[in-house]
């Protein structure tokens, strides 16, 4: 091997020992956004005021995160000038870093909306909020463990899960609306419970993007590349009437 294929090699190497620092502070940043999601939802259901108010004094360790992480990637790009996969690789952790953050301000925003409970919960729409909780904290977890090993199989593993999750935020909807017809005094517990459906909804949603960004640094493909997209209809039109 020539002098010039071993300096190449080893600059190779400190690109990629790099790159695996990188992703393992974006895993931490998401282990802290997770953090926030369960105990903020635990907040909520509980009326768990102490430790909603715990949750709402993560986000400054998560904006520090998401900073720092920003500002590394940035140097990483000046000085290494990445090519390639490597480049697709930092390219994709900056925009992880954004749905992290996302993911983390949804569990402040649960928290933020806790109120003690004082009304009796709707025990089906908690059973199933219970559910969309492990759903959306199982896909965030699944789409870290792909960032961090570049697997874009395991990322492509993920999609099916968020057809689960919109069917599950369809029926809340409706579950929260016959509540509130049955009982109007539940109409504020209720419509906190609708918020925490969506923003559950949405934290699938930045999982899924994070695995997009996942399999565009290890392939180069786009997401009209791999993942047709859904025949989108009105909600109405998907389940008969009545049910």
């Amino acid at each position: 091997m020539t002098e010039g294929e071993l300096a190449e090699t080893e600059t190779h190497r400190r690109r990629e020992a790099e790159l695996g620092r990188l992703r393992a502070r974006a895993d931490e940043m998401g282990r802290w956004a997770l953090s926030m999601v369960h105990d903020g939802w635990q907040a909520f259901r509980t009326g768990d005021l102490a430790l909603a108010q715990k949750v709402l004094d993560r986000d400054t360790e998560l904006d520090r995160f998401d900073q720092e992480i920003e500002h590394e990637v940035v140097a990483f790009l000046v000085t290494r000038q990445p090519a390639g996969e490597d480049l697709r690789a930092a390219a994709a952790l900056l925009k992880t870093t954004t749905h992290l953050d996302r993911i983390g301000r949804l569990g402040f925003d649960i928290a933020r909306i806790t109120n003690r409970a004082e009304e009796k919960d709707a025990l089906e729409l908690t059973e199933l909020l219970d559910a969309m909780d492990r759903t959306a904290e199982g896909m965030v977890r699944q789409s870290l463990e792909a960032m961090g090993k570049g697997d874009a199989d395991l990322a492509k593993a993920l999609f099916s899960q968020d057809d689960a999750m919109d069917r599950m935020h369809r029926r809340a909807t409706r579950l929260a609306v016959r509540e509130m017809v049955h009982d109007p005094l539940l109409a504020e517990r209720l419509s906190g419970e609708l918020l925490v459906a969506r923003h559950f909804e949405r934290i699938a949603d930045n999982s899924c993007k994070i695995c997009e960004r996942t399999i565009y640094a290890a392939t180069g493909q786009r997401r009209a590349e791999y993942l047709p997209r859904h025949p989108y209809r009105p909600y109405a039109l998907e389940q008969p009437r009545g049910q």
